[in-house]
């Protein structure tokens, strides 16, 4: 099985945004932050025909702007100059030791029953070069047989070819895997290009026009995935 990271596996950190933000003297609320999620992912989401491509610069353009939104929806005091300023700082802060850190609901022990099942698992991730060190810092890591970061390989999804890095590293066929992820063309067009049955994470309904299965989370793939006891 081959599994997304943010806003699959993990999702941006209140705290430490904040933390981040205050290093360049902006105060911001935690808890605000980490309650912008369905008003950023609406936003950012993508639009039938219109793929969303967020890495072709290795994501730093879409991540500064992504980030300054957050510090906005969130009520961050000062002007622009200000959020600007902060969002800078959490941008590099999130360079040097990813800020998508937040675990999600139930994606521990849903990870758990995978594994117990008998299957073998792998991030398959659009990133910076740091998803790696994030899932070991997490304690995520020892779930995976491998872990694809984009920067790291140099091939970003949709491409095929980064979901093939991922099956070659666990030995498993693109028939007999399927990929789980939040992007309708980098994790739903891409896996299928290469061959491998693909499953949306959708908790927002964001994407209705997706032909393809959809749950809110991880872990309500997960259960009905063992509850089947077959492919979807």
């Amino acid at each position: 099985m081959l599994l997304d990271a943010g806003f699959t596996l993990t999702f941006y950190d209140g705290a430490r945004i904040a933390a981040d933000a205050a290093q360049a003297g902006v105060a911001v609320d935690a808890v605000a932050v980490e309650r912008t999620q369905k008003a950023l992912r609406t936003e950012i989401r993508e639009h039938q025909g219109v793929p969303l491509r967020t890495h072709d610069d290795g994501g730093r353009s879409w991540l500064r702007g992504v980030f300054r939104r957050i510090l906005e929806l969130a009520g961050t005091p000062g002007g622009a100059d200000a959020l600007d300023r902060a969002a800078e700082a959490v941008f590099r802060a999130h360079m040097a030791s990813n800020v998508w850190r937040r675990i999600g609901d139930g994606v521990r022990e849903a990870l758990g029953r995978l594994r117990d099942a008998g299957l073998v698992l792998a991030v398959v991730s659009n990133s910076e070069g740091t998803i790696e060190a994030m899932l070991e810092e997490v304690g995520l890591r020892p779930f995976f047989g491998a872990v694809v970061d984009s920067t790291v390989v140099g091939v970003a999804k949709p491409d095929p070819r980064i979901f093939h890095m991922a099956l070659d590293r666990l030995r498993v066929a693109p028939a007999e895997a399927i990929m789980v992820g939040d992007s309708p063309t980098g994790d739903i067009t891409g896996a299928r290009s290469a061959g491998i049955p693909a499953a949306l994470l959708d908790p927002f309904d964001l994407y209705p026009w997706v032909d393809a299965p959809r749950f809110d989370d991880v872990a309500a793939f997960t259960t009905s995935l063992l509850s089947s006891g077959r492919a979807l």
